[in-house]
């Protein structure tokens, strides 16, 4: 198919591009700047210079495509009116070919309540209790779903992360930071509070799955890992890391949501979600099955990476791939 995909230079959408063009698949994708079309060209794939906030100077231009992938988000206060204008183009511009093209709209798990004391995992029927700020990608997934000129789908990621020291950690870079420039490890509120989780190259393989099986209307939840709470992940981070510079690290607690969010943006305030679900359905309709699903393999596999370089890689280094690989 020929694919084109907003945010095909952040952490998700970049692992989407080289699966894409692994498979066999012509992947267009929208580049904001010459960063990003070095990034993108370089991986395989063609480019159309433009910013999903300013759609309309880009869409005409769009050629006619099989599939669209939205995974491109800047987590600013700005984003429901940047979306809801984006749709307003976008939409319009791949309808005009009338072979209704497959369209997967990227939500989230925080769009999820948090489990409490219930026993049972959420799934894709759950009602949705979406984290302050994330509303309004409820408002742009109902909409592709309920519009009749293209074949709307959704993926809802847990907390993403990769093990490509040179490219994003996604979820596990701001402890791997810390322990990298030896400070204590921050956790927010409890200890005991689990955040689902999946690995990059797994994701990139369910919206792979989802174009190239999925039926039209349907949203499936991207979790690959449950029940691993965030002060296990920083004990182990700190075990697999902090021994580097001769110290063992400690682990602090963010207790208030309100100073994550001062330091992070009101995103943060998903991190103090704890969450359980299943992505049966993924699994038994597409035939999903994520292969990482050992954090301690994948710690062992990012310790090795930066190991072999011969050198303790620095936080300021860490945070430097994160940002420039991060949408």
């Amino acid at each position: 198919m020929r694919v084109f995909i907003m945010g095909g230079s952040g952490l998700i959408g970049s692992a989407i591009v080289r699966n894409l063009l692994a498979h066999g698949h012509d992947v267009l994708a929208l580049a904001r700047n010459s960063n990003s079309v070095t990034q993108l060209e370089a991986a395989g794939a063609k480019t159309l210079w433009g910013d999903i906030a300013d759609p309309a100077h880009w869409c005409s231009a769009l050629p006619t495509v099989d599939a669209a992938i939205h995974a491109a988000c800047d987590f600013t206060a700005d984003m429901t009116a940047i979306d809801a204008n984006l749709l307003d183009h976008l939409i319009p511009s791949l309808s005009r070919s009338g072979n209704r093209p497959r369209f997967i709209y990227t939500g989230g798990t925080w769009l999820y309540p948090d489990i409490g004391t219930r026993k049972i995992p959420d799934n894709e029927n759950s009602a949705f209790d979406p984290v302050s700020g994330f509303e309004w990608m409820i408002t742009g997934l109902n909409r592709i779903l309920s519009e009749p000129d293209i074949c709307g789908m959704v993926i809802h990621p847990g907390c993403v992360y990769g093990t490509d020291p040179s490219r994003n950690l996604g979820a596990l870079s701001r402890n791997i930071t810390e322990a990298c420039g030896l400070r204590p490890l921050t956790i927010p509120g409890r200890p005991s509070i689990c955040h689902t989780m999946v690995h990059t190259d797994d994701l990139a393989d369910l919206y792979r799955l989802m174009l190239e099986n999925g039926a039209p209307g349907q949203s499936y939840l991207g979790v690959a890992i449950n029940g691993l709470s965030v002060g296990k992940i920083a004990r182990k981070v700190a075990q697999y890391f902090g021994q580097w510079g001769w110290a063992t690290l400690p682990v602090t607690t963010i207790i208030d949501p309100a100073q994550a969010c001062y330091h992070f943006g009101s995103w943060a305030n998903g991190l103090f979600r704890n969450q359980y679900m299943t992505s049966d359905r993924a699994t038994n309709d597409l035939g999903w099955s994520p292969r990482h699903i050992d954090i301690d393999a994948d710690l062992a596999t990012i310790s090795t990476r930066l190991r072999s370089e011969g050198k303790l890689m620095s936080a300021d280094r860490i945070q430097s791939n994160n940002a420039a690989n991060d949408h």
